[in-house]
Formats: C-alpha cells, structure tokens, sequence
C-alpha cells in the first residue's frame, strides 16, 4: 500500500488505533478485576477456592471458544462487522454480572463476557496489520499492548478506589467494566473494512473504495498470494504453515501461562504474603501493570529496528528466570525482593508480548489471516486457564514458591523452543505481508 494523502490517513489511524486498542484495554481491565475483586467479591458471593479459580478460569474458557470462533468468521464476513459484535457481547454481559446473586449466575456470564473478549482479538489484530504501513507494523502492535497494560492499572486503580464502598465495590467494578466498549462500539462504526480482506473476495470496487477513504493507493492484485488464487482452501494448509503454527502455538501457550496468572491473581497472590488489599492492589498495578506498560513503551522504538525473533528471545529468558528467582524470595519477610523481582518479569514480558501477536498476523495469507490469529488468541486462553484456575489449585497443593517454579519453568521451555524451532526463518519485521506469506509458501 502506498500513502497518497497523509492527512486523511494520519486522521483515519488515529480512530483505528483507538477503537481497536480500547477492546486490548478492555480486555486487561477485566481481566484485573478478578483480582481487583477478590476481597469484596468472595465474601459477598460466599465462593470457595475452587469455585473462584473457576470463576477467574472462565474469562479465558470462553475467550477460547470466541477465539476460534470468531477468527473464523472475520475469514468469512470480514474484519469490521467482527469486531462490532464482539464489543456489544462484552458490554451487555459486564452491565449483567454487576447484578448476579450466585455463583452459577456469575460464571455464566463470566464465560460469555470471555466470549467477547477473545472474539475482539483476531478480527481486531489482523485489521490493524493489515492497514498499517509495513516499516510500522512493529510500532502500532506495540502500541497496542501499551494500551493493554494501562487498562490493567487503571483497574487496579479503580478497585483501590472503591475499596471503601465494601460489598458494592465488585458490583461497581463490573459496571465501570461496560464503559469502555460502548465508547469502541460508536469508533469502530466510523471504520471501513480491510482493503486486503475485501481485494481477497473479489470485491474489487469496495476495496478501491476502502484505500481511498483512508488515503490509501495500491495495486490490489498484490495483496492476494498465490495459495489465494486458487480455488482450494485445502492448499493453504501446507506443512510451511504447520511448521509455524505449532511451535507458535507452544510458545504463545507457555509464555501466557504467567502472564495470565499474574493479570488475574497478583492481588489474591500478595493477600497470602500478609499484605493489606489496598496495597496489594497498588502492587499488582504499578509492580507488574505498570512495568508491563513501561517494557512496551521500551519495545516500541525496537520492535522493527532489531527484530521479532531477538525480542522474543530476549523477552522470554529474562522474564523466566527473574520468576525463577521470584520462587526463592517467596516469603513476607522478603516480599520487597519478590515484588522487585515481579517489576523486571513485568517490564521484559512485553518485549515478546507483541512479538508473538505480530508473527501469527504477518506470516499467513489474507484468507486465513483471522483464523490464525483466531488459533493464537486461542492458545492464549489455554494459557489463561491453566495460569488461573490451574494456579489457585498449584497455589493450594505446592503453596506460591511451587507456583513460580512452574511459571518460570514455562518462560525458560518457551525461549528453548524459540531458538530450536523458530530462529531466524520466522523474522517479519519491515516486509510486507503479502512477501511474508509468498516466502513461506516457496518454503525459502
């Protein structure tokens, strides 16, 4: 694609980038408010461990099946009609938990915001690739995840605040929860499909439309690969796919099984250190939101200068062996140590975070682009169980040092595959998509 009108086009991915970020700040900001919520929200509901880990579960059990589901159906009916459904879904099911009385209530409508919330992902992921300029792929991504993390500590922040209001503040938290997506879904209805996407199902003329609205000029005929030419969408499966889309699966499954566990219970997790609620709430959202936020804010600038693969690499051993070191410091006499340790796996956590959402975007084909994020997005809320329900299980049987050897153990697995499986065959940064994918197919 080449930029013909940098104004129209400066102004269009402004309203772009805010309405797809506001659904990644959406998604931290519900996610925290599992813990966030954990001090009002146990009592008032009566739930045993098992059924809180459950309820903490259920946001990534549903965010799987929306996943897949919906990475499919962007394939099919395209990005922008997705990515307006997925955000009504989580802003009617927020407003409804705010009014549970039960534990099945709750879960039910836990799943279904979790729905939503994984839905939002392929549809959204893949708009934003596929309209940004290939030297800026990198940065936008990144920018993505700053919004991401922000939304973790404005909700920590927000919980702290409501603190005061006692059995209320877990009702409120989930009221506040709806806001964000209604404003997305009056943005998102302001964007015009993907060029790629509508070039992909011969829509020519709508395609031609779409660049032009945003600025945009380009030769459509190269935005569909070879393996897209063809009629057989059994050909797209071919083992260069395969050998990608398993060891991304693993990694991207491993390095979230602690971030996951971490979004969602560091709050709970510093209760059983003695710490106050309060404070574990200003930890969880400046010691791990806000260090995560700040490793995006470092990665920003480096995404595209150095590279997807070293970032990954670098991003995954150092987060894995300061949790490691997190497992020996598991105590409340040493919690400042632990909780110093906490802020660096925070901060290198985002140097792979957006790595691995970039790489699953830019190495398919057009016509599969949304089913692959999908597949990722899925192995995403794999992680989110298992880091989750999983965790207040191990927390129970194994106590919290026994929980950080497993996390840690995970992020070390994930950079040892990185190295053997991936390598440098999987680089993606400064080319366009369309050369990406042409690549792979040609197995170079």
């Amino acid at each position: 694609m080449e930029i013909y009108d940098m104004k129209k086009y400066n102004a269009f991915m402004k309203i772009l980038v805010a309405s797809i970020g506001i659904g990644a700040f959406t998604d931290l900001y519900d996610t925290a408010i599992v813990g966030g919520s954990s001090s009002s929200l146990i009592p008032a509901l009566h739930l045993t461990s098992a059924q809180f880990g459950l309820f903490a579960a259920s946001t990534f059990i549903g965010g799987a099946i929306g996943a897949l589901s919906f990475g499919l159906i962007s394939d099919k009916i395209g990005r922008k009609e997705t990515f307006l459904v997925t955000l009504i879904i989580f802003a009617v099911g927020e407003l409804l938990i705010s009014m549970v009385q039960n534990f099945p209530e709750l879960l039910t409508l836990r799943l279904i915001v979790g729905f939503g919330i994984g839905a939002d992902y392929p549809p959204a992921i893949t708009m934003l690739s596929e309209y940004v300029d290939k030297d800026k792929r990198g940065k936008m991504l990144v920018l993505f995840w700053i919004i991401f993390g922000i939304g973790g500590i404005v909700s920590d922040l927000v919980a702290y605040a409501l603190l005061p209001l006692g059995a209320l503040q877990w009702r409120l938290l989930f009221i506040t929860g709806a806001i964000p997506p209604i404003i997305g879904i009056f943005m998102r209805r302001r964007i015009p499909e993907a060029p790629r996407w509508l070039a992909g199902k011969g829509r020519i003329q709508d395609a031609l439309e779409s660049l032009s609205r945003v600025g945009l000029k380009g030769e459509l005929s190269t935005y569909v690969t070879k393996s897209e030419r063809t009629k057989s969408s059994a050909k797209l499966f071919k083992p260069y796919i395969l050998g990608i889309a398993i060891p991304l699966f693993l990694i991207t499954f491993l390095l979230n099984v602690p971030l996951s566990g971490f979004a969602a219970l560091t709050p709970y997790l510093l209760s059983g250190l003695k710490i106050s609620s309060g404070y574990s709430l200003l930890f969880s959202a400046t010691a791990f939101f806000g260090a995560e936020t700040l490793g995006a804010v470092i990665a920003y600038p480096l995404s595209d200068r150095i590279g997807r693969i070293p970032m990954l690499l670098i991003g995954s051993i150092v987060t894995g062996v300061s949790i490691l070191l997190m497992s020996l410091f598991a105590h409340a006499s040493t919690a400042v140590i632990l909780i110093s340790l906490l802020t660096v796996a925070g901060v290198f956590s985002y140097f792979y975070v957006p790595v691995i959402y970039s790489i699953a975007t830019e190495l398919y084909p057009t016509k599969i682009r949304g089913t692959a994020q999908g597949l990722n997005i899925f192995s995403v809320r794999l992680a989110g169980i298992f880091g989750t329900f999983g965790g207040t299980y191990i927390l129970t049987v194994y106590l919290l040092r026994g929980l950080l050897i497993i996390y840690g153990s995970f992020a070390i697995i994930a950079f040892v595959i990185s190295i053997l499986w991936l390598g440098i065959k999987a680089e993606t940064s400064r080319k366009e998509l369309e050369t990406i994918s042409e690549k792979f197919e040609e197995g170079e």
